[in-house]
């Protein structure tokens, strides 16, 4: 028994520090000496949760729950497990559980908040009112306001969200979760700058969260998309201008160069905005074809524009307009693929 004492010890030592894999082949051996201890099975579902090991985790909070069914703790692992499988509705029932059988304790209400929001047809009253429980049980810590947060923002609730990650941080400031929701928030308020900032902190404090750096690169993405616009919508109405008002080919090739070259300054200017670590992003091909495919097209417009006879100026504002759109669309298709793990400096 001392020694088992002593294994699980050293595997908590070693979730602690994130060594899932070490702490998973250390429990497994713990369990098939002791299997009726449901401390080290759950222990051994957190360690599978650790490396993406889901089934295994379902697996193995089952067995603490057939060993401890007053514990909520291997209910909370189960439902977390499932969410992960896409099982929203076990999660749900698991979280449900948790909070049965643990009904004064505030995980079990983070965990019920979590499984709603998962649910295809989500209950936002039934997540609202498990969040509220958690924040009374427990307003001191960190994982209520987040999950609080996430209640908020899925009600798109901006302020109340902001309020919410902005206390999580406060009570500790490597919270990634939060740092990721504040840049989910500021993304979706149209600062994409901000948001890279927030996710890129995210990546930092857990550098095995791949998702922070997906997040990055998708900021990223959306500075880009808004250069693309600012530069087409002044593009498009001086070449409907040129094309139905008859305008010079002075004032049409300044009117295009100039939407072109704010383009340009806003999106030199999105890049500066961002931090050092997001800048490289911007030289990877998802980002820098499309930009090319797009300022391309608009210089081929305007060279066009310059040389071709006035007689034809209309007819070559027609032609642009056609060659800006299909260059916009195609530009649009490869920013909206799906990206793959991105790296960032310093994770």
């Amino acid at each position: 028994m001392t020694s088992v004492r002593g294994d699980l010890a050293r595997a908590q030592a070693l979730l602690d520090v994130k060594r899932y894999d070490e702490a998973a082949s250390l429990l497994s051996l713990v369990v098939a000496v002791e299997p009726t201890d449901s401390r080290a099975w759950c222990l051994l579902a957190a360690a599978h949760l650790g490396i993406a090991q889901y089934q295994e985790a379902t697996a193995a909070a089952s067995r603490a729950i057939t060993l401890a069914p007053s514990d909520d703790w291997p209910y909370r692992l189960a439902s977390t497990a499932q969410q992960r499988l896409g099982h929203a509705t076990a999660a749900w029932k698991a979280a449900t559980e948790a909070c049965r059988v643990a009904p004064d304790g505030w995980r079990p209400y983070v965990c019920l908040a979590k499984a709603e929001l998962a649910r295809q047809q989500v209950d936002f009253d039934a997540a609202e009112r498990a969040a509220a429980r958690a924040r009374e049980l427990a307003p001191d810590q960190p994982d209520v306001h987040y999950v609080s947060g996430l209640v908020s923002f899925t009600l798109a609730h901006w302020k109340a969200a902001r309020a919410h990650q902005e206390r999580a941080l406060a009570l500790n400031p490597a919270h990634s979760g939060a740092l990721n929701e504040l840049g989910r928030i500021k993304l979706r308020r149209g600062s994409p700058a901000h948001a890279a900032r927030h996710f890129i902190h995210a990546a930092q404090s857990a550098p095995g969260e791949s998702i922070y750096g997906q997040n990055v690169d998708l900021a990223v993405r959306s500075a880009v998309a808004q250069t693309i616009y600012i530069a087409y919508i002044g593009i498009f109405v001086l070449l409907c201008a040129t094309m139905f008002g008859h305008l010079s080919r002075v004032t049409a090739v300044t009117g295009l160069a100039a939407p072109a070259a704010l383009g340009a300054g806003f999106g030199a200017a999105q890049l500066w905005r961002m931090p050092p670590e997001a800048r490289p992003l911007f030289r990877t091909r998802q980002i820098a074809l499309p930009l090319g495919m797009v300022y391309g097209s608009i210089l081929i417009v305007v060279v066009a524009a310059t040389v071709v006879p006035a007689s034809a100026l209309t007819g070559t504002a027609l032609a642009g307009i056609g060659l800006i759109f299909a260059s916009g669309v195609a530009a649009g298709q490869i920013l909206r693929r799906k990206q793959k793990r991105v790296k960032i400096p310093g994770t």
